[in-house]
């Protein structure tokens, strides 16, 4: 297998995530839920505040939507829901194994354009071309300019992502672009802002359900399958720390180290929607 063609951790991790979460959780995605002082941050939640966080998405779209293009769609779940609203989804996906799972998702009336969204072509004009916690992969000016190239006349962008804030200190959180940089760089590009909610206090929550999870989840099983390993094959378990200590530490750190709060999300993160027009020359 050549080096373009591996999968990514990320990739089998979203896919093995959503798995878990649908089984035990009855939770169709792994994206942020949305939360209100009604809605205890609990596992047991997370379902309703995702599809609280869905419904939220979709009553932002704006009139006269009907072809929609979500990039970086995942599993396809997020795209399955907004057609159940009576909108027409194509989505991007960046590799196989989550195509599989978009095109078993979406069926067989939504096309997939299989790459990243920097690569693909895409041959089709959409109404909307939405990025929902997916637009901090992509460079800010590629992705507008890009997503403006796919937009029929007065078509619509709509951004729902964390973003860094300039808060002072180290955050325990990873991901985003700065919200300041996005200001100055969405600017220069022909777009009218249509909308700018902050719902980064509605989000946070969702912090305490995925540290639930990882002290009651993910740690339980890494401990025991390191155990296990260390136990039966003492050598393999050693080479295996050795090999790849840099990746594990990395993977601990993100995914078990426990240091991120709803405090530190709200002071280091800002999570908007956004939407922006086309402007008419």
């Amino acid at each position: 297998m050549s080096k373009s063609s591996k999968v990514g951790a990320s990739e089998v991790g979203l896919v093995i995530g959503s798995t878990v979460t649908r089984f035990f959780l009855g939770a169709e995605d792994l994206h942020y839920g949305y939360w209100d002082d009604k809605l205890e941050p609990t596992i047991h939640n997370l379902r309703e505040a995702q599809e609280r966080y869905c419904q939220l998405l979709i009553s932002h779209f704006p009139e006269g939507v009907r072809d929609v293009l979500d990039v970086g769609c995942g599993v396809g779940n997020l795209g399955k829901r907004i057609i159940e609203h009576g909108y027409r989804v194509d989505g991007v996906s960046p590799s196989t194994l989550l195509t599989r799972s978009a095109r078993r998702n979406l069926g067989e009336n939504s096309h997939i354009y299989e790459g990243r969204f920097e690569d693909v072509h895409i041959d089709k004009k959409y109404d909307l071309v939405q990025f929902s916690e997916s637009f901090h992969y992509i460079d800010i000016d590629v992705a507008l300019e890009k997503a403006r190239r796919c937009l029929n006349p007065g078509g619509h962008i709509l951004i729902c992502d964390f973003f860094k804030t300039d808060a002072p200190g180290k955050s325990p959180l990873g991901g985003g672009k700065k919200l300041s940089e996005f200001y100055e760089k969405v600017a220069k590009h022909p777009l009218v802002k249509v909308e700018d909610i902050d719902i980064t206090e509605q989000t946070a929550p969702t912090i305490v359900v995925r540290r639930d999870m990882q002290e009651n989840l993910l740690r339980p099983i890494w401990d025991a399958s390191f155990y296990a390993l260390e136990t039966n094959h003492p050598w393999v378990a050693r080479f295996i720390k050795w090999k790849f200590r840099r990746k594990l530490e990395k993977i601990k750190r993100k995914h078990l180290g426990g240091g991120s709060t709803p405090e530190a999300f709200r002071k280091f993160k800002s999570y908007r929607l956004f939407v922006f027009k086309i402007q008419q020359v």
